[in-house]
């Protein structure tokens, strides 16, 4: 089996290539992701369309076919190049480890046209932690051409066999520098489950429908739990539009939850 580990992102978000970020430990994000491959499989490839990416010796790096196009492009280059099914693994993936990858392995349906994980929060299949047969590899050009681009929409076309992750948070992806201090707070101070009660105001309360809610969230910053909440319920602001409270104080985004925190998202007031 080839792992693919997926580096050819522009990470506009991040505003920073991702693969080279160094986690709490002093590493780079991507040699995390080559020590976990290399438990699976001594065929590495990484999706990258950059020539200065310092890769080690042994591992292959595949420029996209059709640059700018996102995962599904890489999925199709590596099938021009290959027969074989793959692991494919985004890059972004900093709460990824070793047992989630060798769950997902040794649970694998080789019949099935692809075996994932259910996301933690809507229970939809996560597309860039799964294990893609040769011919459905070879389909993302297909969908290419027909103008999809979303990965997860692809994935569910195939009907894939889905597991539920070992480990709740592994797949918990960084996009943005706010998301990344989070992962980082949960590979530094652990991941517990915490009771929250959450305020909304204004265009939060009209787009959520009520006032406050009390919630359970594996979140470790504001941010987190905001990211929960947003992907859970469609909330239309972006974090850098809000400011934050804990505990009737205007806190940092990165601040540490404890247990029974109160939590006010506060927009931006009209007109102001």
């Amino acid at each position: 089996m080839i792992i693919l580990i997926l580096s050819g992102g522009k990470s506009r978000r991040m505003g920073r290539d991702k693969s080279s970020i160094l986690r709490p430990d002093g590493g780079r994000q991507l040699d995390h992701l080559l020590e976990l491959a290399r438990e699976i499989s001594s065929e590495i490839i990484v999706s990258t369309n950059d020539p200065t990416l310092n890769l080690p010796e042994g591992v292959t790096a595949l420029p996209d076919a059709v640059p700018g196009e996102g995962p599904l492009a890489a999925l199709a280059s590596l099938a021009a190049r290959s027969n074989d099914s793959a692991l494919v693994i985004g890059g972004d993936l900093f709460l990824l480890d070793s047992p989630t990858l060798h769950h997902l392995v040794e649970h694998h349906d080789p019949t099935a046209a692809a075996t994932c994980y259910a996301n933690r929060i809507d229970a939809r299949p996560e597309p860039l932690c799964t294990i893609y047969s040769a011919p459905s590899l070879a389909a993302a050009s297909h969908a290419l051409a027909s103008g999809e681009r979303c990965a997860r929409h692809f994935l569910e076309a195939l009907a894939p066999q889905i597991l539920t992750l070992p480990n709740a948070t592994a797949l918990d992806n960084a996009n943005t520098p706010d998301e990344l201090a989070e992962c980082f707070a949960k590979l530094q101070h652990g991941v517990t489950l915490k009771t929250l009660n959450v305020l909304y105001f204004a265009k939060l309360r009209e787009a959520r429908g009520l006032d406050e809610e009390r919630v359970a969230s594996l979140a470790c910053t504001p941010a987190g739990l905001y990211a929960e909440l947003r992907f859970r319920h469609r909330l239309p602001l972006d974090i850098d539009s809000l400011r934050v409270a804990r505990n009737g104080d205007f806190t940092t985004w990165d601040q540490l939850l404890v247990d029974g925190d109160e939590l006010v998202f506060i927009p931006p007031v009209a007109g102001g």
